[in-house]
Formats: structure tokens, C-alpha cells, sequence
């Protein structure tokens, strides 16, 4: 069995960032009277320039002080998707990109080795800075051995889909975004799954300890393909996940994730994964990552191991 990483994104062969896994302005009233060349608090003129960071804020509005808060320093380094299962609850922001790449292997005894790569998400900011537009392209090769040996290798169904940056977090409650997502007939003959795969992923995030410990998680509904590659059905997926900041540069994770599919030919029983990494962050828009886990029963593939990087533009 390949990573469980694209069954979340409803792709057939789940590895894009892990285990069997898966497939990321109002003007401030106060600003009216200001004179040409007049000094403008710090952030002030990002706040004009760009319009609200989540889809509820656009809804519902905020206050003059909160935009400013808000916008008033520069993110410490880009938010990637990957290479954790939950994907991160920040979109890219208008006018902005986030290419991601990475490879894993993954291993299931000594009769199912999996080789995935490169993983290519390419997350879009358009129209707001709450909306982001996804695509993604991935290629695979595996072998099975069953009394004889089989193999498939190709490009895999390609990916779509979008993200709805719904809320930040106030108190306990969460921040949040939504992905609507789906694979298109799009794969060589040997992987693809000959039809369109919908699903949507919700994901939540909280900062526990500022700089320091945030928990993630992700509840994923997908359709995704048997892995025999017959036919398709219905796979729940949740990532719970806890990050560390280890310093400015360096960060750690470690996460169970848990994949539950529902009928389908070769896939009746739950998949269960621990999974630890690091990210570096070489510069503010450069990241690279690392990351492996383990199978916790019989069903979820033995070993995973992966590495990536993610840039901004």
C-alpha cells in the first residue's frame, strides 16, 4: 500500500505528504482624512490594501483595531501544507503562491514497496485572501508480490481543489478552513481511477502556547480508490497533531492519523499511523521537511519516510 497522505485528498494512491495518506480590501474609515505624505501607523496601509483574511470577517466585518492587530507584522516564515497530515488552517493570501514537492517511500512487509513523488501542490491566493486555488500532480510506482510479482508506476489522476479560510482562532475556538477537493480521470492506465473522486477536508487549528505549541487536526471525507485499483469507495480520515517550536528555525510534530474506509475492495479494515518530523525553515519562504511513522495494525502499511520542501512566491 502506498502513503495514506492522497486518500485524504481523494486520490487514489494516498502519499503526497504521508502514510497512506493524501490530497491548500476594506479601507479603514479612519484613513480618510489622512494627508499625503502623513506617517500611517504601522500595518495600516496592508489593511487597506488587502481585504479580509477569512470568509466569516468578510461576512460579518471587524473593527478598525482588530485589521490592524492582524496585519501589522509579517508572517515569521510561510505556512505549508505539508508534511503533516492536517493541512495548515491559513490560506496563501491574495497575490500569492506556495509551490510543494516532496518524495516518500513507503513499505508493507517485503511484498508491497511504494515510491512517491514529487508530490507537486501548487496553492494559488485569488480573489480574496481567504480564497486559495489548488492543483497538484503526482507520480507513483509500487510492487506487489502475491505468488507472482506485479507492478504500476505512472502519473497519478490530477488534483483540484480549493481553500475556504473560514475563521482564526478567538480563545478556544478554533481557526478553520475547508477543501472542497476532487481527482480527475487524468493518470496513465495502471493507476488511475477512471472517474472523478470528490471530497472535502475540514481542518482545525489552536495555538496552545504562543511560539511554542499549537494542536492541529483534520477531519477528511473522500472518495478514494481500492487498493487493488478495481473501484472506488468512501474513506473517513482524522490527523490529530502536535507541533513544536523548537527555536525560530526549527520546528517538530508528532501525530496519529487514522484512516476509515467504508466498503471497497481491499481496504475493509481502519489504518492506523504514528508519524513524527521536523521542518527547517531556511528563509521566510523556504521550508524543508522530513518525516517518518509507523504502522499500529496489521492493515496500515509497516515504514513511511519522506522529504520535501515547500517555497513562497
Amino acid at each position: 500500500m502506498p502513503g495514506e497522505r492522497r486518500r485524504v485528498a481523494g486520490k487514489k494512491r494516498e502519499s503526497s505528504h504521508h502514510p497512506d495518506r493524501v490530497w491548500g480590501g476594506d479601507c479603514l474609515d479612519g484613513m480618510a482624512g489622512t494627508a499625503p505624505g502623513e506617517n500611517l501607523p504601522a500595518g495600516e496601509s496592508v489593511a487597506k490594501d488587502r481585504g479580509p483574511k477569512t470568509l466569516l470577517e468578510g461576512i460579518l466585518g471587524s473593527s478598525e483595531n482588530d485589521k490592524v492587530k492582524e496585519r501589522s507584522a509579517e508572517e515569521d516564515h510561510l505556512d505549508a501544507d505539508r508534511p503533516r497530515l492536517p493541512e495548515a488552517t491559513t490560506t496563501v493570501g491574495k497575490g500569492r503562491a506556495i509551490l510543494e514537492s516532496g518524495y516518500t517511500f513507503t513499505q508493507k512487509g517485503d511484498s508491497f514497496p511504494s515510491h512517491s513523488g514529487p508530490e507537486a501542490l501548487l496553492r494559488v491566493g485569488m480573489f480574496a485572501d481567504w480564497f486559495e486555488f489548488r492543483i497538484g500532480q503526482n507520480f507513483l510506482h509500487q510492487r506487489q508480490t502475491a505468488g507472482v510479482t506485479t507492478t504500476a508506476s505512472g502519473a497519478q489522476d490530477l488534483y483540484l481543489g480549493v481553500k475556504l479560510g473560514l475563521t482564526e482562532q478567538h480563545g478556544w475556538l478554533p481557526a478553520t478552513v475547508v477543501i472542497p477537493q476532487m481527482t480527475v480521470p487524468t493518470g496513465s492506465a495502471e493507476v488511475t481511477a477512471r472517474k472523478v473522486l470528490p471530497g472535502v477536508n475540514v481542518d482545525f487549528g489552536w495555538e496552545v502556547i504562543k511560539d511554542l505549541f499549537n494542536i492541529e487536526l483534520l477531519i477528511a471525507n473522500n472518495f478514494v480508490q481500492d487498493d487493488l485499483g478495481i473501484s472506488s469507495h468512501h474513506e473517513l480520515a482524522t490527523g490529530l497533531t502536535a507541533v513544536f517550536q523548537l527555536t525560530k528555525k526549527v520546528e517538530m510534530f508528532a501525530e496519529w492519523d487514522a484512516f476509515y474506509p467504508t466498503g471497497g475492495l481491499g481496504s475493509a479494515a481502519p489504518r492506523n499511523y504514528a508519524v513524527t518530523g521536523l521542518v527547517y525553515f531556511v528563509t521566510p519562504d523556504l521550508q524543508l521537511d522530513m518525516r517518518a511513522g509507523v504502522g499500529l495494525n496489521h492493515a496500515a502499511n509497516d515504514f513511511l519516510a519522506g522529504v520535501g520542501f515547500a517555497a513562497r512566491y
